[in-house]
């Protein structure tokens, strides 16, 4: 199943292209036809996830199985060592399922394979070309990110040396979310207060230009859904 984008007029075009000019941030309401993304967010349900965080100063990849096998106790020491660590440092603790990665390895989902294809496609990056002013943009990679309750990310900018990273894109896939259940987009402004924040709408894509402060604030534990989305950076070669 390729997906198809949702016609987007030019008044909605150039609201997006002024927003993205102006504050480096903007939404793509409505980004995918209707039944495509529904398709997508049965498929996220469905989907085999890893756990992922980091420890010292590096990524580590928890596989559901490993995870399945601890005791209740260590499985409390794991989420406590996190949730300490991300007082000071750099933290993250959430669900992936690796869609760029899978696909290079042959071993991805139909959907998967066919979703990184349309995102890789003409329709989809001349629209991104058109809408953030950046003729580089030339391929996008993606993930399958989950957020549970009491999952989070902390601050950070998304540049990473050598990845030609323009934008970062999230692509909403949770049907209703609220606001105080966290899993917030938040834009860090330079006088300490957040700037502004994306709530997590279904089938809006988040647009973000690369370096820009940014966190997922934490999923509160009265959350009534999983913040699901496909998330990823607008690249150059």
């Amino acid at each position: 199943m390729t997906p198809n984008l949702a016609p987007l007029a030019e008044t909605q075009r150039a609201a997006i292209r002024e927003r993205l000019r102006r504050t480096g941030r903007a939404q793509v309401d409505g980004l995918l036809a209707p039944g495509d993304v529904v398709a997508l967010n049965q498929a996220a349900a469905d989907a085999e996830y890893n756990v992922v965080t980091r420890r010292g100063s590096g990524h580590v990849d928890l596989p559901a199985a490993w995870l399945a096998s601890l005791s209740p106790d260590q499985k409390t020491a794991l989420g406590q060592a996190v949730q300490t660590s991300a007082r000071e440092e750099f933290q993250y603790l959430y669900d992936n399922h690796p869609i760029y990665d899978q696909v290079q390895a042959g071993q991805a989902a139909p959907i998967w394979a066919d979703l990184l294809a349309f995102l890789n496609g003409e329709a989809f990056l001349g629209l991104m070309r058109d809408l953030t002013g950046e003729p580089r943009i030339a391929l996008s990679d993606a993930q399958l990110t989950r957020f549970r309750a009491g999952h989070f990310l902390t601050e950070h900018d998304d540049h990473a040396d050598g990845k030609n990273r323009f934008f970062a894109y999230v692509l909403n896939l949770t049907p209703a979310w609220r606001i105080e259940w966290g899993g917030l987009l938040a834009f860090h402004g330079a006088d300490g207060n957040v700037a502004e924040a994306f709530t997590p709408r279904f089938n809006t894509l988040n647009l973000l230009k690369v370096p820009s402060p940014h966190s997922v604030t934490q999923v509160a534990l009265s959350a009534g859904a999983d913040r699901i989305s496909v998330t990823g950076w607008l690249r150059g070669l």
